[in-house]
């Protein structure tokens, strides 16, 4: 091959590339490691239910290991406001396998972006790391962990890699009025929003969950949804395999406005 002086050969280029993945790779099992302790599960609890707990989705502890962030559809799930209501409470991990409740209470719940701030009770947590999100580049590796289908599998965390296969916005345009979902009207009354678009798989249960660097173990996104082919149903027997986070930039703004 004749390379000329000052130039940088695309096998190069290539090469570096490879070994980059390569590194990450090798540095995931260690991240989450590092990730697992912050995940948590969140859900209702009612001492005359059955089950008691009932899970609804995944979050994530940061800030001074009083705070949970997840998704805004993930406590609207959780019920309402009634005086009879399951109360809203996270658990957070007392041991390899082990789980403790704690009360929960909702600080900002914020539809437009499906981002919610909780706060818990109890002994700070370990906390995750937020990351600059506008530094991400489409084709970037990266690592997601939460719940997929509740309590059928157990409450054991789950870890997908994933890259970002595009960075697009959150309101998709409809051919239809009707196609309008509330979402995207809120959307894009309140401007356009970015999202990753991620070439995995995630399932009920993922909603919330932190999409964490694999080297750094630093969250980039939160798992928000995933585009179903016909029935909801179908997310399981059928998934698509695209999954979109919410970059962690909301994430950044929604904690300055809860310091």
């Amino acid at each position: 091959m004749n390379l000329k002086h000052g130039s940088t050969p695309w096998v190069f280029i290539f090469l570096l590339q490879w070994l980059w993945a390569g590194c990450a790779l090798a540095q995931l099992p260690d991240a989450v490691q590092r990730v697992k302790p912050s995940v948590v599960l969140v859900g209702t609890y009612k001492a005359t239910d059955n089950p008691r707990f009932r899970f609804v989705g995944t979050g994530f502890v940061v800030g001074d290991g009083l705070r949970v962030v997840t998704n805004a559809h993930v406590t609207k799930a959780a019920g309402g406001q009634e005086a009879d209501a399951p109360a809203l409470v996270v658990q957070v991990r007392s041991g390899a396998s082990a789980w403790t409740l704690r009360q929960a209470r909702v600080l900002e719940n914020n539809q437009e972006q499906d981002l919610a701030l909780l706060q818990i009770d109890g002994p700070a947590v370990a906390a995750l790391s937020i990351g600059a999100s506008d530094q991400v580049r489409e084709g970037e590796d990266f690592a997601f962990m939460g719940f997929p289908v509740g309590g059928l599998l157990g409450f054991s965390s789950v870890t997908h890699r994933a890259i970002v296969s595009s960075i697009t916005t959150m309101a998709l345009p409809s051919p239809t009025s009707q196609q309008l979902s509330e979402r995207a009207i809120r959307s894009m009354r309140s401007g356009p929003q970015q999202v990753f678009q991620l070439d995995a798989t995630a399932y009920p249960g993922n909603s919330g969950g932190p999409l964490f660097d694999p080297r750094s173990g630093a969250v980039f996104g939160v798992i928000s949804m995933v585009l179903v082919k016909g029935t909801r149903e179908s997310a399981l027997s059928q998934p698509s395999g695209i999954t979109y986070a919410i970059p962690s930039r909301y994430v950044s703004e929604m904690l300055a406005r809860h310091p």
